[in-house]
Formats: structure tokens, sequence, C-alpha cells
């Protein structure tokens, strides 16, 4: 009897122990012109495929429809990026040529209420984990743009720091999958 007891302990004991899949979750918090707070499951990316002069672009999509907030961070390739700090750009011309950078988007208020639209100026991201399935990492951008009150002063500023731990779509996971 004490034998089926160690025995179901020890599968006990294993089963607490294993690692358990973790669900995409994401933060984000903006200061300046708009001020709020957003966490959510929506946090994943994606390759579109020949979408930069017949290039992939990376999409990591954050709070896309459900949040307070969302922030897009774009990337040219077909893959996630190695773990490291890539800068933000504000230019589409030089996220073209460069490889090693972001284009960032932020777009406060949820879908049906939207408070304005911001592009990414400067800033950084940090990748802590890449995988075709996963991509974790932390975020700072200094974004411009309008508040939907005021359209045409597109010189409003934000901040917007945060971090995800998003999940790949199969498109990524193909692409690693056939090499």
């Amino acid at each position: 009897m004490s034998v089926r007891a160690a025995t179901l302990g020890i599968i006990a004991a294993t089963a607490v122990a294993l690692p358990r899949p973790s669900t995409p979750t994401f933060t984000l918090q903006s200061t300046g012109a708009v001020t709020l707070s957003a966490t959510g499951r929506e946090a994943r990316f994606g390759v579109v495929p020949k979408a930069v002069r017949g290039r992939g672009i990376l999409v990591l999509s954050l709070g896309a429809a459900a949040a307070e907030g969302a922030l897009q961070l774009t990337m040219v390739g077909d893959q996630p990026p190695a773990p490291g700090r890539y800068p933000v750009r504000s230019s589409w011309a030089e996220l073209e040529r460069d490889t090693i950078s972001f284009h960032a988007s932020f777009m406060p208020g949820t879908v049906e209420r939207p408070l304005g639209w911001y592009h990414g100026e400067t800033g950084w991201v940090t990748i802590t984990e890449a995988r075709a399935d996963r991509m974790s990492g932390t975020f700072e951008v200094r974004a411009r743009g309008f508040t939907a009150a005021d359209p045409l002063d597109e010189e409003q500023w934000v901040t917007v720091r945060g971090g995800f731990d998003a999940e790949g779509d199969s498109t990524v996971t193909t692409i690693a999958a056939a090499r």
C-alpha cells in the first residue's frame, strides 16, 4: 500500500512541476496627452508575407479588440527577432531598409470609443524570449499624434510603456517549421 501511495505522490509532484503553457498577456500605460492603463490577453504576433517590397513584416499586436488601448509594433522580417534591444523608428522608409528596428502605432481608447492615434517617433523594444510560437518583452515608445477631441492638432505627445508575452500565429509557426 505504501508503494502505491509513494507512486501516486511522485506522479502528483511531477504533474505540479511540469511547465504549463502560459496564456498571452500584455500591459501598457500611457502618459502625456492621453493617460491610461490597459491589460489583457490579446497579445499576438504574425507575419504578413511580401508586405514591403516583396519582404514580409512581423506584426506584434497588443490589445487590438477588447482593451482600453492598443499598440502595434511592426518589423521587417519573416520570423521573431532574436532576444535583444531594438530601436523604434518613425519612418516607414527607414523600416523598409532597416531590419533591426520597430515601427509603432498607439491607439488609446476602445474600438467603440477611440481617444486618438499616435505614431511612434522614438523608443525601444526589448525582446527577452523569441520562438515561433511565443515572444516576450518590454517596450517604451514616445509617440506623436492627435486626440479624438482635436484631430487637427497632430502635435500631441504620449509615452507608452509596458510588457508582453505574445502568442505566435500559425503563419510564423509554419515558416519556422519549414526551415
